[in-house]
């Protein structure tokens, strides 16, 4: 998640000569139990025993998902995930009633920047047919970025041998297809209610710097989704956009705004550029849940669809 990678399974910076990489992965809570262990210390055997520093983050609200960080070298990396998912494979079969029945694979579901699709599929699929041939483990994308992010998810599945094969040739072709420098890079946060569209480029990776706990920041104006009442009542939540796609969701004469609200049952506002972040805009969304969420999904199609005048660099995918 360093310089040039903004990606979800991130290009990191070169630490002493040595290219390091900083991966995601979505886990449940019980699976972050077993991986954090007693006092930490199966983490801090992962950690030595694969030279990768793995971290797992902390959760908004009552999510039952957490992201697994991990950053090294490919190689590093790679083998950290083997470590894993043997001990989450092992601690399965301990608590099993049948020791016959003894469980032998593990899936596990990376997190890559959506423009990273294409260098895991390959023309006409290649890629990816290569992969789980070779590797014998099975390898999907999901079609849709995961809620309110621009990271989809890639599962694998396979035994030990497999995962570590194909999890290797993963991070290989995300090492060697970075991500273009300036692409917007939302991180996909468990629970995390406000979506920051195009928030401002505050870390390499397109997302504000997250705490040494692993919080996700408050928005660049220090304010978290506004929710009033009971999920059947009306609320207001409060997303950023660029200044620059504003009016691609505006419309002339206000005409797109017009159509969400309709669409949307909601009531939308866009708040002027504040002096201090000109770049960013404040979209006040009003209504009842469910419509809000369809609010929201139409304005981040309109901020995806924005299209640079000529001259400019492409700032979307």
């Amino acid at each position: 998640m360093e310089a040039n990678g903004e990606t979800g399974l991130k290009k990191a910076r070169t630490e002493d000569g040595v290219e390091l990489q900083e991966i995601r992965c979505l886990i449940d809570n019980y699976e972050a139990s077993v991986i954090i262990g007693k006092a930490g210390a199966n983490v801090k055997k992962i950690r030595n025993d694969s030279s990768a520093f793995v971290s797992i983050l902390k959760t908004e609200g009552s999510s039952k998902e957490r992201v697994m960080q991990i950053k090294g070298t490919v190689e590093f990396n790679a083998h950290a995930l083997r470590l894993i998912a043997q001990l989450l494979i092992d601690n399965d079969n301990e608590r099993k009633a049948d020791p016959e029945n003894v469980l032998d694979q593990w899936t596990f579901k990376l997190l890559v920047h959506k423009s990273l699709a294409g260098a895991i599929i390959g023309k006409g699929g290649e890629i990816i047919r290569t992969m789980q041939t070779e590797s014998g483990a099975r390898v999907s994308l999901s079609t849709e970025p995961v809620a309110s992010s621009t990271e989809k998810t890639v599962t694998v599945s396979g035994n030990i041998e497999n995962l570590h094969d194909v999890c290797t040739r993963i991070l290989t072709q995300v090492r060697d297809n970075p991500v273009r420098p300036g692409t917007t890079s939302i991180l996909y946060v468990p629970g995390q209610q406000m979506s920051a569209f195009g928030a401002p480029q505050q870390s390499p990776y397109g997302m504000p710097p997250q705490s040494p706990y692993g919080m996700p920041p408050q928005s660049p104006y220090g304010m978290p989704p506004q929710q009033m009442g009971n999920p059947g009542m009306s609320k207001t939540e409060k997303i950023v956009i660029p200044t620059v796609c504003a009016g691609t969701v505006i419309g002339k004469a206000g005409s797109i705004i017009r159509e969400i609200k309709m669409q949307s049952g909601t009531n939308i506002s866009v708040a002027a550029p504040e002096p201090t972040a000109p770049n960013d805009r404040v979209v006040s969304i009003t209504g009842p849940a469910q419509g809000i969420q369809t609010a929201i999904f139409l304005i981040r199609q309109r901020v995806e669809s924005y299209q640079p005048p000529n001259g400019m660099s492409q700032m979307y995918e």
